[in-house]
């Protein structure tokens, strides 16, 4: 499997598993190893590390969507790869909430520094980071 191949499967595994915390702790260890740093913005979720950090993403993460309601989809899914490293671009579309009859869209890039065939370090860069705050205040 090529390091794009392992990002999409990563994708699929964590769009698949949000709201299901024992099917994301039991999958997880095929993507990271318990050094693995992902890394939010500081205003998001921050520095997190280990199945602990990505656990408490997953959890932030899941009971934003599940507070607020809102369903997303993903596209444009752009891949570049240079040896070991990985950016994988894309763009969401969030459904209507209060505030955003029409929905709203964002990108964001992803920086997947692999070690020893898992994700050693993801680097998450949003578009625009406060108004992602924004719309799910």
């Amino acid at each position: 499997m090529s390091n794009i191949e392992f990002v999409q499967a990563y994708s699929t595994f964590i769009e698949s598993t949000m709201l299901d915390e024992q099917a994301f702790l039991a999958k997880l260890p095929h993507y990271i190893t318990d050094e693995s740093v992902l890394a939010e913005p500081d205003s998001l979720f921050g520095r997190l590390v280990g199945f602990n950090g990505w656990n408490q993403w997953r959890t932030a993460a899941a009971d934003m969507a599940m507070r607020t309601g809102v369903r997303f989809v993903t596209g444009g899914s752009q891949f570049f790869e240079n040896g070991d490293t990985v950016l994988h671009y894309y763009e969401i579309d969030f459904s209507a909430r209060e505030g955003y009859p029409g929905g709203w869209r964002t990108s964001i890039i992803e920086r997947y520094d692999f070690a020893g065939g898992k994700i050693g370090k993801l680097t998450a860069y949003y578009a625009d980071t406060t108004a992602f705050l924004k719309y799910f205040s």
